[in-house]
């Protein structure tokens, strides 16, 4: 279960949805105890500060906050240890709650048979959540624009921090978010070279992309002898080295091919 540690904007709050989980959620714009009118007198839900216009006269009709941001926690910022093309997933969970629009209200008719359809209303395309993604090459610090992840987004940096917007169209709705969370995925991909002659001493192969992470490596020899073996030392993100021998262990001109196999693609 989400524990929202991290930092609210003053336009959000936490509450309990009706599955017993903690929940991010839009706050109102009038509080019932901001005395708006007679209190004693206000009509409707009073979370809502009173929905008639003697107790609520300026958001009567829809009361709750247009949007809010949640910060994630520190915890959650990532510092890679180069730049990279990087790909997040975004997985938001939740519900919708229109106070407005309750089921015993006939939907703004005087008699709920006279209420205008859908039955359960339309409260799921009035409010929304979304996770957004900041990057720099430099700091975290020096992150400041966010761009939002649909489902999935492909950002070119070093450091990443994320936020949660929830918003509502109508100030009637309020979106209730249980569950947050990102995926990080760096790309497999695949880098070759072709015909390169060493000489009778190591080579170095050095890859036009450096990889995240050591990345496995294949080659092929052409031409070899009985006996020629090749060994390869100084394998990295970046390169390796290689060298070819005799059977006698003397160092031996080969032609090779390879090939690197891994992910994460270094900008």
């Amino acid at each position: 279960m989400a524990t929202f540690v991290g930092t609210r904007d003053s336009n959000l709050g936490l509450t309990i949805d009706n599955q017993s989980r903690l929940a991010l959620t839009l706050d109102t714009i009038t509080q019932w105890d901001d005395g708006v009118g007679n209190i004693d007198l206000a009509e409707g839900n009073m979370d809502l500060g009173g929905t008639d216009s003697t107790s609520n006269p300026n958001y009567y009709n829809g009361n709750i906050k247009s949007s809010g941001l949640y910060d994630f926690a520190t915890a959650n910022q990532i510092t890679l240890d180069d730049v990279y093309d990087t790909t997040f997933t975004v997985n938001v969970g939740m519900s919708t709650e229109d106070e407005y629009d309750l089921h015993d209200s006939g939907r703004g008719a005087l008699l709920h048979d006279d209420a205008k359809g859908p039955y359960d209303g339309s409260a799921e395309v009035k409010a929304g959540a979304e996770i957004q993604v900041g990057a720099s090459n430099t700091s975290l610090g020096a992150i400041s624009t966010y761009q939002k992840i649909a489902q999935q987004a492909t950002v070119k940096g070093r450091y990443f921090k994320f936020k949660a917007k929830l918003t509502n169209d109508d100030n009637k709705v309020k979106p209730k978010v249980h569950a947050l969370s990102f995926t990080i995925v760096l790309e497999n991909r695949t880098t070759s070279g072709n015909d390169i002659t060493t000489g009778t001493t190591a080579y170095n192969v050095v890859f036009a992309n450096p990889f995240y992470a050591i990345p496995s490596i294949g080659v092929a020899t052409q031409n070899l002898a009985s006996g020629d073996y090749s060994t390869i030392t100084s394998k990295s993100k970046t390169g390796f080295t290689i060298q070819f021998f005799n059977s006698s262990a003397t160092g031996i001109s080969k032609t090779f091919d390879y090939q690197a196999i891994g992910f994460g693609l270094k900008s």
